[in-house]
């Protein structure tokens, strides 16, 4: 038996825990649902004028998924962007964070923000099977309104109509009956198309002057939920990158909120450096905002711990 107890990766131990813990919140399904009671991040900011923030997950942890997910955010984005997370590892994720209801105060919903857009409809089909509702989807580099259109079909299923209107289908292949989001097809299909409808937020990520100009059209597209905007991303766009007190940056950035809060839409972005929470959520209308980076975090305790630590070998010289 040795020989095969060693053959286990640390990869394989992970899942068979993460199974152990999901196998018994899945006997205690209350601890789950009393976090979901209320409405979904989706109706909160759409209907009630709710308030959203979170980070963002870089280091593709499962644990670290977990931990976050029990602090009390109201959302955390999970990264195929920038990180090394693949669709195994973000299950994996998801996973993590349902399981924090274990121990969490409230339910914080997971968003996933995609690799590319052009990779969109099979990566969207196959994160969407991954994630139980409520949850959203972030797709960056999306440039005009064509781009935005692509990224609603993906996320719905052929002759599925929005809850707003009596159009809108999609190219989102079928296997709800076998797949996590469904719960293993313990929800009814009705079920889980209302779910599709009302509690999955669709957002579209701008980069670009080009997109920036491309904003009052991206925000008539049907389905589009809320627009974000990444602050580095801009700056570095023009060649600037990181130069948050230049004046052609600064103009940029506020021209592409003001754009976005005429539109209607929904205004989400990453915190622009400098920035105050409380600017960003009041005068200048943002609906959800990612703060800070689990790297970030990890990083900047790290050095305030390295440092208390020299300067105390230092006091004891």
């Amino acid at each position: 038996k040795l020989p095969i107890i060693a053959l286990l990766s640390s990869s394989w131990l992970h899942s068979l825990l993460l199974a152990s813990s999901l196998h018994l919140l899945l006997l205690q399904p209350q601890s789950i649902l009393a976090l979901q009671n209320g409405p979904s991040l989706r109706q909160r900011l759409l209907h009630h004028g709710g308030k959203s923030y979170g980070p963002l997950i870089l280091s593709d942890s499962p644990i670290v998924a977990e931990l976050l997910a029990g602090i009390g955010y109201d959302h955390i984005v999970l990264d195929m962007e920038h990180s090394p997370s693949n669709l195994q590892s973000t299950q994996q994720m998801l996973q993590s964070m349902d399981a924090a209801a274990a121990f969490a105060s409230k339910k914080t919903e997971a968003i996933v923000r995609l690799d590319a857009p052009h990779e969109t409809p099979e990566t969207m089909k196959k994160i969407l099977d991954s994630m139980r509702l409520p949850g959203g989807i972030l797709v960056p580099m999306v440039d005009n309104a064509e781009m935005a259109k692509r990224v609603v079909q993906a996320t719905r299923y052929p002759r599925q109509q929005a809850s707003n209107s009596s159009g809108g289908g999609g190219v989102r292949g079928c296997a709800v009956p076998f797949v996590r989001a469904s719960g293993w097809g313990s929800l009814s299909n009705d079920e889980y198309l209302r779910q599709c409808k009302e509690d999955l937020l669709i957002m579209v990520q701008v980069e670009t002057p080009q997109a920036v100009d491309a904003i009052p059209e991206i925000a008539k597209v049907e389905g589009i939920d809320l627009i974000f905007l990444g602050p580095f991303d801009l700056s570095c766009s023009i060649g600037k990158m990181g130069m948050f007190e230049d004046a052609e940056v600064k103009e940029l950035i506020s021209r592409a909120e003001r754009a976005v809060l005429e539109s209607g839409c929904l205004l989400g972005g990453f915190r622009t450096p400098g920035v105050s929470l409380e600017e960003l959520f009041g005068a200048r209308g943002y609906s959800l905002l990612c703060g800070a980076v689990d790297l970030g975090l990890l990083r900047d305790a790290a050095r305030l711990d390295a440092q208390a630590g020299r300067e105390a070998m230092k006091e004891d010289q």
